[in-house]
């Protein structure tokens, strides 16, 4: 009987890194891609040199190939040891699929898959003798990964996660039999985060096993759209340090707009509230757009749940994946948007941005600000506690508004002598920060600002209150 389909060799052709268009032949990795690889074979031939579970981290720029560059050696892992268990994770799950799990399955070939469970998001890979299986995790509780071993373990975006998380999760790296390894990326963590922490000899947190590797975006530019290198060349030298060289690195000089927040106060873990409203802040731009995502309590506090900044997207392509991703993150809720009073402009063509929300039946709310009424009342909010809670909560998973709180969103510094001229008093438009900023912003003028709903019935709680007060002592109540 002749072999089935199944069983017959068939000559696949594995190209992690794409292929060229004329000939079909796979791309070599670039220098520090073949870097990760090389350590991952001498660990693989127990030539690390250290006593505990290698832990490689590539720290990388945008768009340099961080993932392809994890995935290469890690997939060759699979095809080689019959049997070997795989975990790739990151915090959140909708962020895995939408992101690792899309190139997972650009990378690997249809005809090598196995075996699926979609529900357990669990895969099995063919290879050389036997399959391996391939598991996709949220790490956002890492209890949930019980008493389970694993011999590879790849974590994406690894400064979304913990310390406790980054622990736990190498006590699951035991498969007895294998290679074991953890392998992270992620983009440059802030300052004095515990990816930093874990690498000084000095830090009660230091872990020699850990090693890192630096990726800068320059080394993809040949595969990266033109438009989005000349966005990424035109920052500012600070951004260019940490998101194109991959580079730990200070945030400018000059005063935050915020002072009031706090990472350790107003950063943690946020939960949806289901049947309340999602609300929306935009900013627009020609270069680059954003969006925070958010919800508001009974008890007036707020909590940030995401941001996403889009960079050369044209306007409907913003709006849409601002759907999009409505929909991924949070289901068929009902959105309350708030934007740029600038909305309303009309581009060459005639058209403005509230005509184009408004075929995607969005309808914007929007306040005439300055900065000068905004910033002390954000300020003021920041500074604001509900039940024992800072009044806002950002979920750390929102990393560009964390640090733009922190200064990356901030007065540009006024050299010796330099006086106090118009424009020096307004925020520094860095072309990055700021529009997620803004984006928050908005959304906070909307629900506190004079005029809003929020704003209304603190007013009608206040007249109430007066007018309990007047019937109860015959007399006037002055608040």
């Amino acid at each position: 009987m002749p072999p089935s389909a199944v069983e017959q060799e068939v000559n696949v052709v594995f190209a992690p890194f794409g292929t060229e268009r004329e000939t079909g032949m796979p791309y070599p990795p670039h220098p520090t891609q073949q870097r990760v690889e090389d350590w991952v074979e001498r660990v693989k031939a127990g030539r690390h040199g250290k006593p505990g579970i290698p832990v490689l981290y590539l720290q990388h720029g945008v768009d340099s190939g961080g993932t392809r560059a994890m995935l290469n050696p890690l997939l060759k892992c699979a095809f080689e040891h019959p049997g070997i268990r795989i975990l790739i994770g990151r915090k959140d799950y909708n962020d895995l699929r939408l992101s690792i799990m899309e190139t997972f399955f650009d990378v690997v070939p249809p005809i090598l898959v196995a075996e699926k469970d979609e529900q357990e998001h669990r895969y099995l890979i063919r290879g050389k003798g036997g399959n391996a299986t391939v598991f996709f995790r949220e790490l956002k509780d890492v209890r949930g990964l019980g008493s389970q071993e694993f011999a590879i373990i790849y974590v994406a975006e690894a400064q979304e996660i913990d310390l406790h998380a980054y622990r736990t999760i190498k006590q699951r790296c035991r498969q007895a039999g294998y290679p074991l390894m953890v392998l992270m990326e992620g983009n440059p963590p802030t300052e004095g985060h515990w990816l930093e922490k874990i690498r000084d000899p000095q830090s009660p947190e230091f872990d020699p096993d850990f090693e890192r590797i630096v990726l800068s975006s320059e080394e993809n530019y040949r595969f990266m759209n033109p438009s989005s290198r000349a966005s990424l060349e035109s920052m500012p030298a600070a951004w260019r340090r940490r998101f194109i060289l991959g580079e730990t690195g200070a945030l400018p000089s000059g005063t935050p707009v915020y002072p009031s927040f706090v990472e350790g106060v107003h950063i943690g873990d946020t939960q949806i509230i289901l049947g309340r409203p999602i609300v929306r802040g935009w900013d627009f731009g020609l270069r680059r757009a954003a969006c925070v995502w958010g919800q508001m309590e009974d008890s007036g506090l707020v909590q940030i749940h995401r941001e996403w900044l889009a960079m050369e997207t044209p306007e409907e392509q913003f709006i849409a994946g601002v759907i999009q991703r409505t929909n991924e993150w949070f289901g068929p809720m009902v959105c309350r948007d708030f934007g740029d009073p600038a909305a309303r402009n009309r581009d060459p063509h005639g058209v403005s941005t509230l005509q184009r929300l408004q075929k995607f039946g969005i309808g914007l709310g929007y306040r005439q600000t300055t900065y000068g009424e905004r910033i002390p009342l954000i300020n003021r909010k920041l500074s604001e506690m509900i039940g024992g809670l800072a009044a806002i909560r950002i979920n750390p998973i929102c990393q560009i508004l964390d640090e733009g709180l922190l200064g990356g969103y901030h007065y540009q510094e006024l050299s010796e002598g330099q006086a106090l001229m118009g424009g020096k008093e307004l925020p520094y438009r860095d072309g990055y920060y700021e529009h997620v900023a803004n984006a928050f912003e908005y959304l906070m003028i909307g629900l506190f600002g004079q005029g809003s709903p929020v704003s209304q019935a603190f007013v009608r709680r206040k007249n109430a209150a007066r007018a309990r007060m007047i019937q109860q002592h015959q007399t006037v109540a002055v608040f």
